[in-house]
């Protein structure tokens, strides 16, 4: 038995690696419309060339941040049931694929699709916070405490998106609750969360260079990246990572929960036979 994530996570990934397709593809019925609503939006900007003004090209990108609050709302009840189908694999465990997406979407829906509709209006309130503040501070240096405070609100979000799925589908908690005990843990284990997030937005980085070097040739490779494989795979990695920070810190509190699933116990070597009893 693997003894630790790391291990774990590849030796999960190398079983289910056309499972994960699988998932990926249920999940992708739900993120295309924002693959479409995006690749519309960069079809007109490409069209208007380099004519147009900044302040146009700032009501473009305010538009299509707009436009993708439904976009990203709708995917939250399927994050909700790939969650759970990653957090039992992530742990070694069977699932069904279609039967258990199905379950776990329809029993987490409500509160999925509260998170993602906030995560969807965070870009635009970003933005807005960006655009208002940024422009105002250069004049009131004071206006940068705003600024400082509504880029601070993104990144805490940011890390704590990671661990809100993997609670909400394991754990009969309420919202607030999720909520609260996801910025806490996230705060602690800062460096993990951070580390991790870095390598998922990798993909991201690239599809963003595509566009605005117009290397097309990256932009679809990114664009093939997430139909084929890549939101159930960020999925896995964050489950990987819930199961492991939940370990520290709610499984051992909980009464009859067992911790390190998945895992060689720790107490594995002190229970193995030695070589001498073996030959006796």
């Amino acid at each position: 038995m693997p003894t630790n994530r790391i291990a774990l996570f590849f030796l999960v990934l190398k079983d289910h690696l056309f499972d994960l397709v699988k998932v990926n593809l249920l999940q992708l019925v739900f993120w295309l419309p924002l693959i479409i609503w995006s690749f519309l939006s960069l079809l007109v900007l490409q069209g208007t060339g380099n004519t147009e003004s900044a302040g146009s090209l700032s009501g473009y990108l305010l538009t299509w941040l707009v436009g993708l609050i439904p976009c990203i709302a709708i995917t939250g009840p399927s994050s909700a049931g790939a969650a759970y189908i990653m957090r039992n694999w992530a742990k070694d465990q069977h699932a069904f694929l279609f039967s258990d997406f199905k379950d776990a979407f329809k029993s987490n829906w409500k509160q999925a699709l509260s998170v993602s509709t906030a995560t969807g209006f965070l870009p635009v309130v970003l933005y807005a916070a960006l655009t208002f503040y940024g422009g105002m501070a250069k004049h009131n240096p004071l206006l940068y405490v705003p600024l400082a405070a509504a880029v601070s609100a993104g990144l805490i979000v940011f890390l704590m998106l990671p661990l809100v799925y993997p609670m909400m589908i394991g754990y009969e908690l309420r919202l607030r609750d999720i909520l609260k005990n996801a910025f806490l843990m996230s705060a602690a284990q800062f460096p993990k969360i951070i580390l991790v997030r870095l390598i998922m937005v990798i993909p991201v980085a690239a599809i963003l260079y595509g566009v605005y070097s117009g290397r097309w040739i990256v932009l679809l490779c990114g664009i093939l990246y997430y139909c084929i494989i890549g939101f159930a795979l960020s999925r896995l990695v964050f489950a990987s990572l819930a199961n492991d920070i939940f370990d520290i810190y709610l499984n051992p509190r909980i009464q009859g929960v067992p911790v390190r699933e998945g895992l060689r116990p720790q107490d594995w070597e002190d229970e193995q036979p030695d070589d001498e009893d073996d030959e006796e």
